[in-house]
């Protein structure tokens, strides 16, 4: 059996939750502009990189989020999250792509992979940092 896309170039094994193997609750909605909004994002910023991106973590059950210790109100367990891995050196690189090409999302920095997400659809906003554009570093 081939691979499975959900997405041009986002694996279904790639963006389902590890533990469970399932997709987010309301991902088989006839619209949601949330993910179509993330992945046409990662779309153009694996464009602009000019070489396959691997997604280490997309959507998280809460089960599994909780047991990483992944943040209590994270946008990964309602699929609107994708963790990008990188090389650490390439971070920046990747960073200054997905301002140029998608300057709307949420983007954190992290050694080794850099997060993307359309928490700011998700209303009514659970955290104040659930805005367009909001940035991060750890």
């Amino acid at each position: 059996m081939g691979a499975i896309y959900i997405a041009k170039y986002i694996l279904r094994e790639e963006y389902q939750c590890k533990c469970c193997s399932m997709l987010p609750p309301d991902y088989d909605e006839p619209y949601s502009e949330s993910f179509d909004l993330l992945f046409s994002s990662f779309e153009r910023i694996r464009d602009q990189w000019g070489a396959p991106l691997h997604i280490s973590s997309g959507y998280r059950c809460p089960c599994h989020n909780s047991f990483i210790g992944g943040h209590p109100l994270s946008a990964h367990q309602f699929g609107l999250a994708l963790d990008i891995d990188v090389e650490d050196y390439q971070v920046e690189a990747l960073h200054k792509i997905i301002n140029k090409v998608a300057p709307d999302l949420r983007i954190g920095r992290y050694q080794g992979f850099v997060h993307i997400d359309t928490a700011y659809c998700i209303h009514p906003r659970a955290s104040e940092a659930w805005v367009r554009g909001y940035r991060w570093s750890e």
